[in-house]
């Protein structure tokens, strides 16, 4: 009876010492934490190193991590062995006993590792840039206009009579590169931004108004249902001298344009009324900084007048391109070259707080040590890195690409099979 009662409690204490508990709150964010630090610098540095591919005219390629799987446990284990030597008939038997513990940590990632360079990808990266894009405002406090319209904006025209007065090139590389600079300061200074005109196709020919009336049974319920949303609609119209009705589509179109009472003020009558944007209120004067750029335009193309304002947009790919151009813009010769930003002041943009002085568009340190980088990428055996504060807008241009990049990441852009799986 009494080794009965020695078995049980045996049984019990390795019944309380031995478990496996599930990885602590701690421990998973300190792993989670780790992942959104690796997963971040994995996507800043992608694109950095393709900006690089890009001064060298070298093929883009773009990886991603469509999935992560997290595992983490804590195994613990202990045991006790009691030996009972033989003994002569009547002694008591000496026991040995021996104790084993033992503590197992498992934690980690599993990941997937997939290309983009798949048709469905490049179609997009490669497909210009809607123009709404040119007219976001809700990052504008912190990245300029200045900055994000050299991004997206590849070149300006001004046409007269359907014929090209003057091409401005966004192109670093460009020894009139100084024009392009100035004219998108003034345009900025004159509001430019993007609206959506309202846009009406005819549909048919004119009705007379008798004929309309008597087939307005004949209608179906889909032609109801889009006059009650006013996707298309009537506008009255003249049919040989009697009253008639014009059945039109209603669409909208986004187009650039300037305030018409400021782009006056700055450039007089330099643009044709189909530059101005329909909502066009008036501020107060400009800014008088901008008057030496002015003289100097009006110098230069002292005929110039109600002129087409034609503005052409990039691609994600091509703003790779020119990203890569500012680079070597940048390493070339003394680097005086380098794209500089003038804060803008308009009166659609308060003051930038944060900088008051022109500086890098975007800056690149080559094989130098930067303690606290936000990417740094080995090519060909050089090393490039971008600093995390140095004055310049290197960061919010590397914000915006991420968000190129992404959009252009349409369904099917990401392949389900992944290249690699990294364990």
């Amino acid at each position: 009876m009494i080794m009965k009662i020695r078995a049980l409690a045996t049984i019990s204490i390795l019944g309380l010492i031995t478990g496996c508990t599930t990885i602590n709150s701690t421990s998973f964010s300190d792993m989670s934490s780790a992942y959104r630090e690796v997963v971040e610098s994995y996507s800043n540095d992608n694109i950095l190193l393709n900006i690089v591919r890009s001064s060298k005219n070298m093929p883009l390629s773009f990886l991603d991590i469509p999935s992560v799987i997290g595992t983490g446990n804590v195994l613990a284990n202990a045991g006790v062995t009691s030996y009972q030597a033989g003994v002569p008939s009547g002694a008591a038997p000496p026991t040995s006993t021996t104790a084993n513990v033992g503590l197992a940590v498992n934690n980690g990632f599993t990941f997937t590792q997939a290309s983009l360079d798949n048709a469905q990808f490049m179609q997009s990266f490669l497909k210009e840039i809607p123009l709404s894009v040119l007219g976001l405002k809700g990052t504008e406090r912190l990245l300029p206009r200045a900055v994000s319209y050299t991004l997206l904006i590849e070149s300006i025209e001004l046409r007269s009579d359907n014929s090209i007065v003057h091409r401005f090139n966004n192109d670093p590389l460009d020894p009139n590169y100084q024009e392009f600079q100035n004219l998108l300061y003034l345009l900025i200074e004159s509001g430019l931004t993007v609206e959506n005109k309202p846009l009406k196709t005819p549909l048919g020919p004119p009705i007379d108004k008798n004929l309309l009336t008597k087939s307005f049974d004949s209608w179906g319920s889909s032609t109801i249902d889009n006059l009650a949303k006013g996707t298309i609609s009537f506008d009255k119209t003249n049919l040989g001298g009697k009253d008639a009705y014009q059945l039109v589509r209603n669409d909208s179109r986004a187009r650039v344009c300037v305030n018409e009472a400021r782009a006056k003020e700055l450039l007089g009558n330099l643009l044709s009324a189909e530059a101005y944007c329909m909502d066009s209120p008036k501020y107060p004067k400009a800014d008088l900084s901008y008057a030496n750029a002015i003289k100097s335009f009006s110098a230069s193309y002292p005929k110039a007048k109600n002129m087409e304002l034609v503005i052409g947009i990039r691609s994600p790919g091509n703003v790779f391109d020119f990203l890569g151009s500012v680079l070597n813009a940048q390493f070339m010769g003394d680097g005086s070259k380098m794209v500089m930003i003038k804060p803008s002041r308009s009166v659609f943009d308060s003051y930038n707080e944060r900088y008051q002085n022109n500086l890098p568009f975007f800056k690149v340190y080559k094989n130098e040590s930067i303690k606290n980088s936000v990417a740094t990428v080995k090519y060909k055996g050089v090393t490039y890195s971008i600093a995390d504060d140095d004055g310049s807008y290197s960061k919010d241009v590397m914000e915006f690409m991420s968000t190129l990049v992404t959009v252009a990441k349409i369904p099917g852009a990401i392949p389900p099979s992944p290249a690699v799986i990294v364990r």
